[in-house]
């Protein structure tokens, strides 16, 4: 059983709603068990592979009348997620624009990564395996190399996890 939540300003775990009900009976069921609390999300060089080949494509297979496929669907989606979870105001010409700012770098990769599984996971709710960067590595290490599926989305599908 895998429980995600995010850590609170005082030190705190949010479960959301359902999730805390279920972590709550699952903590009650289970006196004495050990727990692995792990970071969801991958370091510094390897976020931005698992951005690009994990988490914009499932973005985008969510997204009715795209295709995980497609590089130029992709590119759409992930423009979009620039502007919506990494968007800034600018004035031109006394209008107000949105632009989305750059990715570039740890200080914005890191913060912009988790504003998406945040989001994604509280609209989609994806299996918890397809968000695990270990999930991930291990298809691109062991099963893509070697004649496995060439997108990692066909891959979870394939497993049966989508």
């Amino acid at each position: 059983m895998e429980f995600l939540c995010r850590i609170t300003q005082d030190s705190g775990m949010d479960f959301g709603e359902r999730n805390r009900a279920i972590f709550k009976r699952y903590l009650s069921e289970n006196p004495g068990r050990l727990l692995k609390i792990t970071p969801v999300l991958p370091e510094s060089g390897k976020q931005r592979r698992f951005l690009e080949g994990a988490v914009i494509p499932l973005v985008t297979y969510y997204q009715e009348g795209m295709s995980h496929t497609s590089h130029e669907d992709c590119d759409k989606v992930r423009e979009w997620l620039k502007l919506e979870f990494n968007g800034d105001f600018i004035e031109m010409h006394g209008k107000v624009h949105r632009i989305g700012k750059s990715t570039k770098g740890r200080d914005a990769l890191q913060p912009f990564l988790e504003r998406v599984v945040d989001w994604l996971i509280e609209n989609y709710q994806p299996p918890a395996e397809a968000l695990d960067p270990a999930n991930f590595k291990h298809w691109h290490d062991t099963i893509r190399p070697y004649g496995g599926e060439a997108k990692y989305i066909d891959y979870l599908r394939s497993i049966g996890l989508l």
